[in-house]
């Protein structure tokens, strides 16, 4: 008979500890050294994605070009030749030309000279062209304004 009421004690007392072992769990109070590293990790984080975001976005811009094609043209004037600057619009271009792309731009400009009114009219000729290449739009745009504008 005493072995049998000893299980009976012996399942109360590693339950009773069970339950004790759960309620004894440590609960962490906030540490005020711990919680001043973590901030400062996480602001590591903020500036080092910032400078990350930032280097990305020039890297981004430094690659922009701004190009335009100058075309030198002759047109008869009556007895006349005259020479004139046909020159096209600034295009912006977010990565390196190949030769035949630039090529290929540049013979879009002659068709489109060719194909204007004033080349039918007065036997347009193209004697010269050059395809410009600048960092800034600024840049480009005083140098087109060069071709456009005389004083």
């Amino acid at each position: 008979m005493k072995k049998i009421l000893l299980v009976p004690a012996l399942l109360l007392s590693t339950a009773l500890s069970v339950l004790s072992c759960e309620k004894s769990k440590p609960t962490r109070e906030p540490d005020p050294y711990i919680d001043s590293i973590q901030a400062r990790m996480k602001a590591n984080e903020k500036i080092q994605f910032e400078e990350i975001d930032r280097k990305l976005e020039a890297h981004a811009k430094a690659q922009k070009q701004y190009i335009f094609v100058r075309l030198l043209v002759e047109e008869d004037y009556g007895m006349d030749t005259r020479r004139a600057n046909f020159v096209s619009g600034i295009q912006d271009i977010t990565h390196d030309l190949s030769e035949d792309e630039k090529a290929q731009m540049e013979d879009l400009i002659i068709s489109n000279y060719l194909s204007s009114p004033d080349a039918k009219i007065r036997n347009g000729r193209v004697k010269k062209k050059e395809m410009f290449v600048f960092g800034s739009y600024a840049e480009a745009s005083e140098k087109r304004n060069s071709f456009l504008i005389s004083e």
